[in-house]
């Protein structure tokens, strides 16, 4: 009861995330969401936040929910269905607005989440909150505590890092440069920005695919991603309209032409992002011990630098066990602010 005589009902609808206002809401809701949790994190960009929701995503269905609390949009949740590859795997982001809190939204829409999943066959259920990593700035335990109340299990922490463009000074940066020329002396770097050189995507796509099986990924069952140069085309096209530009560099085996590693950035075409998100960075275990993590990343911020000068500071996240990449960027000038703690439910099959 809201006062005498009035009854407080809540409601979960499904969303259209190319409707303007539906999309503003989403977004005014993590805003606040982060103001209140971790304002120290990054927001959301607007315009490819809002592009983002209308697009669709290669190899990946996507449905959207609110919670209607009398009135207000109280909560949102997110549901990622992975086709074509990992059938058991459903995944979802799930806020609840801090006014509405603690009045079952989150249970409701975790409730309806697991119903969407599991008719649809699937059989993980996967979702994550923030949590306070090393001696960062603290971030509330409700979120991990609502998850395990609710039958989740700690599946995998991934933490949340940042550097500025900046962080190395010139001299630090040219010895890392060089040691890390001298080491991958079989190799040529190349680098560009948005779609891949012809000559390059097939052996991208190769590595590309291993990406969900060589990074860590804790007690999450993870098989690899069918990637051809299809797909690879297609996720690029997708950048391209959510206003997002790869910045990316690979390492080319001189022996064979073969793409034996890659680093990407996504840097925003809006004048106004002065941040960048650090994508994913992969050696092909043939190919480790040249040093060639360290030489694309170097080699990207450089690129990153000449053709988005404006951005100040570059965000990634990494495996809390991913020891080798965390010290390469231990190395960068990167410093860790929180965590992603992902948990996992399992369903009856």
């Amino acid at each position: 009861m809201d006062g005498p005589g009035h009854t407080r009902v809540m409601q979960i609808t499904p969303v259209d995330p190319a409707d303007d206002r539906t999309a503003g809401d989403i977004l005014a809701l993590i805003n606040t969401v982060l103001a209140v949790d971790a304002p120290e994190n990054r927001r959301p960009v607007e315009r490819s936040f809002r592009a983002e929701l209308r697009q669709e995503r290669p190899g990946m269905e996507v449905a959207y929910f609110a919670a209607d609390d009398g009135g207000a949009f109280a909560g949102y949740l997110g549901i990622a269905l992975l086709v074509g590859d990992n059938p058991h795997l459903a995944m979802a982001e799930l806020m609840v607005h801090p006014d509405h809190r603690r009045r079952g939204i989150g249970t409701a829409l975790l409730d309806h989440f697991a119903a969407y999943a599991s008719e649809r066959g699937r059989t993980d259920l996967v979702a994550g909150t923030l949590t306070t990593w090393g001696d960062g700035p603290r971030r509330p335990d409700t979120g991990a505590n609502f998850l395990e109340r609710n039958g989740f299990a700690l599946a995998l922490v991934n933490v949340h890092r940042r550097s500025r463009t900046d962080a190395l000074d010139a001299e630090t940066e040219r010895r890392l440069w060089d040691q890390a020329v001298a080491a991958a002396a079989d190799y040529e770097v190349r680098t560009w920005t948005g779609p891949a050189p012809d000559d390059l995507i097939e052996s991208y796509c190769r590595l590309d695919a291993m990406t969900r099986t060589e990074v860590p990924s804790g007690d999450i069952q993870m098989e690899p991603e069918r990637v051809d140069v299809e797909r690879a085309r297609a996720k690029e096209a997708r950048y391209a309209a959510i206003h997002q530009v790869p910045v990316r560099a690979a390492a080319v085996h001189r022996a064979t032409g073969e793409v034996a590693a890659y680093t990407d950035i996504h840097a925003y075409t809006d004048p106004e992002a002065v941040h960048a998100a650090q994508g994913i960075t992969i050696v092909d275990p043939d190919h480790r011990g040249h040093r060639l993590g360290m030489l694309l990343k170097l080699a990207n911020l450089r690129q990153l630098r000449e053709h988005f000068p404006r951005v100040a500071e570059v965000w990634t996240e990494n495996a809390d066990v991913n020891d080798h990449m965390v010290a390469i960027n231990d190395l960068l000038g990167y410093e860790a602010v929180d965590a992603l703690s992902i948990y996992q439910r399992k369903l009856q099959a």
